[in-house]
């Protein structure tokens, strides 16, 4: 229907999704400007999907921003915007720098990836000697912050601003993280295959190579726009990285990731997904692992990586649980599992435990994390959003006496 190079600003019509995100709604408020004739929808021949009359999305933006005192000018989903040619997501599917990641995540692999959104063009970063550094803490995010406090306060070219130079930290930071969750010392082979063969599974290097690529970016979220945040003070980018990693630990960010594996388990426990999802209900409990605001449908993240599984496996008892909690949780919620499911899937396959899926998620996000940090300190902005007072009005009469 439209090509990569089409700009929102240009197009006549957008997608739910697109709309909802301009405005900084819900799909319901969607819904109701359009019962209320204050945006035009029309249908898709073949599809139950509509499109939204651009023009009217913008006019109800404009009104809405020209109010100062809207709630909906609050940080959440969809504000605020920042320029970025990094990642790019757009029906149902994602861009890394214009490449489909998807076809990215069946053919390269990780180190590829990080050249690619460093923009290193012909230099090779990881060609450099590995760091000498091991941890001596569990791996985890505690001990990735603590490693990467320590090696970048010895690095001489944390704060370089080369791109070659800057390059090269990056693919230091993304070693070290490597081995935080080995283990073991830094090696040359790539993040895939190290990882398989200190997790002592081999045969899941194709799958971890997958969603490895597949954690790398996925635009704004929360623990990209923190790392972005720092990076904008002028701190470098162990620092940066840091904040990232303090920000995906947040059981609303990537600590859905652990949250999920744990539904597995328990499917796995009672040897019948449908069950472990009831129970779960039944409880009054959360069903981690479902759901995306930026897809309409399914996370194309969780599919690719449950399709690499797949390949690599066939007929695995635990695919087929994970498809019964899968075909479950959307009967309950109607929503399609995303990426924390998938890497739960992936460490539930081979017996690995909540850290080493979460380590995917952390060692394959580090990626995008240093581009965002890259991009945000060439851009020399500093982000410092203005907060809207909602607390007692000022009263000169008391003084500083209490009341």
């Amino acid at each position: 229907m439209r090509g990569l190079s089409d700009s929102p600003d240009t197009r006549s019509w957008l997608s739910a999704l697109e709309a909802a995100a301009e405005l900084n709604v819900s799909r319901a408020t969607l819904y109701a400007y359009v019962s209320r004739g204050l945006l035009e929808s029309q249908g898709q021949p073949g599809s139950r999907k509509r499109l939204y009359a651009a023009t009217d999305v913008r006019r109800l933006r404009a009104a809405r921003d020209a109010d100062t005192d809207a709630p909906e000018r609050a940080l959440s989903f969809g504000a605020p915007l920042l320029d970025s040619a990094i990642t790019l997501i757009r029906d149902g599917r994602f861009y890394y720098r214009g490449r489909d990641a998807l076809a990215l995540a069946r053919s390269a692999d990780l180190e590829t990836v990080a050249g690619l959104l460093w923009q290193t063009d012909d230099l090779d970063p990881f060609a450099a000697p590995p760091p000498d550094i091991t941890p001596d803490t569990p791996a985890g995010i505690p001990a990735a912050i603590a490693t990467l406090a320590r090696a970048g306060a010895h690095d001489v070219t944390a704060h370089a601003r080369t791109s070659a130079a800057r390059a090269k930290t990056a693919a230091r930071i993304l070693r070290l993280m490597i081995v935080v969750w080995t283990g073991e010392a830094a090696s040359l082979r790539p993040a895939h295959v190290t990882l398989a063969e200190a997790w002592k599974v081999p045969e899941a290097a194709p799958a971890i190579r997958t969603a490895l690529i597949l954690c790398a970016d996925h635009e704004l979220n929360a623990s990209a726009f923190a790392v972005r945040v720092a990076a904008s003070t002028g701190a470098g980018p162990y620092a940066s990285v840091i904040a990232g990693l303090a920000t995906l630990e947040g059981p609303r960010h990537g600590g859905q990731t652990p949250q999920t594996l744990a539904l597995i388990d328990e499917a796995v426990r009672l040897g019948d997904g449908r069950a472990a999802v009831l129970e779960r209900l039944q409880r009054g409990d959360s069903l981690p692992g479902f759901g995306h605001r930026l897809y309409d449908g399914a996370d194309p993240r969780a599919e690719a990586i449950r399709a690499s599984l797949r390949a690599s496996v066939g007929d695995h008892p635990v695919l087929s649980l994970t498809d019964a909690v899968a075909d479950t949780g959307r009967e309950a919620t109607g929503l399609f599992p995303n990426l924390d499911f998938g890497l739960a899937t992936l460490a539930a396959t081979w017996a690995l435990g909540p850290a080493q899926a979460l380590g995917l998620f952390a060692i394959g996000r580090t990626v995008g994390w240093l581009a965002h940090a890259a991009e945000q300190t060439a851009s020399g902005a500093l982000i410092r959003p203005r907060a809207r007072y909602t607390g007692p009005d000022p009263r000169t009469d008391h003084g500083n006496r209490q009341p």
